[in-house]
């Protein structure tokens, strides 16, 4: 399973990425290959499970840095033509750089070998790009509450008040804001800010306000 963007600037730069859905690369890799902001105690997050002495570099940093590098010299306001390819089905939409840039970076961090953001690797499979709020919400919830009836039929526990959503998504705060310190050192552009910041935000929101997110939709299931 694979992803493709294409992103057409308005001055005639095209950006093309093709990102596998199973990514296999080796834990400890050669430092001059890749930046410093790569290498995996750089910045690393607190909650980070990863050592040094099996991981050499953070696994989002390496999946993400060849993006974020094509958008160093892109403002984020920019209109730009996006093109959404998967094997299923093709999607377009006419945006700012940064909608498109947080939509393939929301795909490749929840693909990625990191253990936290794993947590999300079902709803990276079925990745749907350009969510909103509410598409969001329903996605992550119906996600949660699938993976909870996987786990009852192996322990026999359900967790249906959403307390295990909410940590999740208080430890992907974590990591969203300590990644945003990586491409903050290594990037001036603000399109790679920018889509970071804004990532942190959704996940911050979906962690204090699950429930008044949840009332908003719930009149579809009445």
């Amino acid at each position: 399973m694979f992803i493709e963007y294409t992103f057409t600037i308005d001055d005639g730069k095209v950006l093309h990425y093709r990102v596998e859905f199973d990514r296999t690369r080796e834990h400890l890799l050669d430092p001059a290959s890749y930046p410093d902001w790569t290498v995996l105690e750089f910045h690393q997050c607190p909650n980070c499970p990863l050592d040094k002495t099996t991981f050499s570099h953070c696994p989002v940093a390496i999946d993400a840095y060849e993006i974020l590098q094509g958008f160093a010299d892109v403002i984020s306001c920019n209109e730009v033509d996006i093109h959404v390819k998967t094997p299923e089905r093709e999607y377009f939409k006419r945006a700012d750089a940064q909608t498109g840039l947080r939509a393939i970076i929301g795909f490749v961090m929840a693909s990625s070998a990191c253990p936290i953001l794993a947590q999300m690797r079902g709803m990276a499979f079925f990745h749907l790009p350009f969510a909103s709020m509410d598409e969001t919400v329903f996605r992550v919830t119906s996600s949660y509450l699938l993976h909870q009836y996987y786990r009852h039929k192996k322990t026999g526990e359900f967790d249906l008040n959403f307390d295990g959503l909410k940590q999740r998504f208080k430890e992907m705060q974590t990591v969203n804001y300590h990644f945003l310190e990586r491409i903050r050192a290594a990037s001036e552009a603000d399109s790679n800010l920018n889509v970071l910041a804004t990532l942190f935000t959704i996940s911050s929101m979906l962690s204090l306000s699950l429930e008044r997110h949840l009332r908003e939709i719930e009149h579809l299931f009445d």
